[in-house]
Formats: C-alpha cells, structure tokens, sequence
C-alpha cells in the first residue's frame, strides 16, 4: 500500500507542476468512491465493492502500465 501511496503522490506532484489542479479533486473522489465501497461490503452488500473491481480491471488492462 505504502508504495501505490508514494506512487500516487509523486504523480500528483507532477500534475500540480503542470498546472492541473483538479487532481486533487479526482484523488479525494477516488478516495470516497473506495471507503464507501469498503463500508457497504461491511454492511453486507458488496456489489459498490465489485462493481469498483471489475471496472478498475478493464481500466488496467485496456491501459496498461508504461515502462
């Protein structure tokens, strides 16, 4: 987790550089978009948690990562 963390922010470091605030914006989104995710699997209804995953696998495999 602590390496996804320092990825992110670093990436986001960058976009502030150039300008594109609204990444701040898209990161506390993504964030809420995960916790209420994780708090409605608790509550006993996973599909926000599986809808998250199946999107966020066709994401990356439709992008995959530049080395």
């Amino acid at each position: 987790m602590e390496f996804w963390l320092r990825l992110a922010r670093s990436r986001m470091a960058k976009d502030v550089k150039a300008n594109r605030q609204d990444v701040y914006s898209g990161f506390a989104l993504i964030c809420r978009l995960f916790i209420t995710a994780l708090d409605q699997r608790v509550e006993g209804n996973g599909r926000i948690w599986n809808d998250l995953l199946q999107y966020a696998e066709q994401v990356v495999a439709k992008h995959p990562p530049r080395n």
